[in-house]
């Protein structure tokens, strides 16, 4: 029998039988992983607080067969606060989706869980630019993932030169000046998106977040990211997609 004691994240919550939950846990020591919360949907259930989606908490795991079970569980932070706002629910959904998706199970990724777990403590708070943070997101998310966009030098000579280059997907990155007529489908790009680029990837998302980052380059690199992701990612969450961008075209027409 196996116990496990680690700090995790709920990424999803399927209703099972009468009074219990499906969760699916993206953990620090042991990955993405599913486990059964007995009595978890009862009123007065110990469980109840740390089974909601986004709630980051301590879980002791027991594991039964394929399926984990949960022993216990402390919150740490529930982040309630991105439930109560349409907007900020989106945003988190989505990247919860992203990790849920595409990210193995039982494989640790610690890295990933530091960055899912501070992405989610700026959507719970009011005062930050939501398009932004998600942007940083993808692009950190890519990183760990293997596809890390190649944004310090040009991606197929190596020049550190960039100014006047373009950016392609299909080479993974930036192309400079001298190089950029031998590619088809390059994207013009300003080189303070691709500075900008480097920065979020050289840092983490709490001190990117600091960054003072105009609407136009916040809008190309969003624009960038999801033709890279739809390149690279099989699975983005589109539903939760559909309603970010719903939300953002909507806010436009005002």
């Amino acid at each position: 029998m196996v116990i496990v004691n680690t700090q995790g994240i709920v990424l999803r919550a399927v209703k099972y039988k009468e009074n219990d939950l499906i969760l699916t846990i993206f953990t620090r020591k042991l990955g993405k992983l599913s486990a059964i919360a007995k009595g978890a949907r009862r009123t007065k259930s110990a469980l109840l607080s740390s089974c909601q989606v986004f709630a980051y908490s301590n879980f002791t795991l027991k594991k039964q067969g394929n399926m984990y079970r949960v022993v216990q569980s402390e919150i740490i932070k529930s982040f309630y606060e991105i439930s109560y706002d349409l907007d900020r629910f989106s945003y988190a959904t989505y990247v919860v989706q992203l990790i849920s998706y595409n990210v193995e199970d039982e494989v640790t990724n610690n890295r990933m869980f530091i960055l899912l777990a501070q992405t989610l403590y700026l959507y719970a708070k009011e005062d930050v630019d939501k398009v932004f943070i998600k942007d940083a997101f993808e692009l950190k998310f890519l990183d760990y993932i293997g596809f890390r966009p190649i944004v310090n030098r040009c991606s197929n000579c190596g020049n550190k030169n960039l100014t006047g280059s373009v950016f392609n997907i299909y080479e993974g990155g930036a192309i400079c000046q001298k190089c950029r007529d031998l590619f088809e489908y390059n994207i013009k790009i300003d080189l303070t998106t691709i500075r900008l680029m480097e920065y979020i990837l050289n840092n983490d998302i709490l001190t990117c977040n600091k960054a003072k980052v105009s609407k136009y380059i916040v809008k190309e690199l969003d624009k960038i990211l999801k033709r890279y992701l739809n390149q690279y990612v099989d699975n983005i969450g589109f539903k939760s997609l559909n309603l970010i961008e719903s939300i953002e075209n909507k806010k436009g027409a005002e």
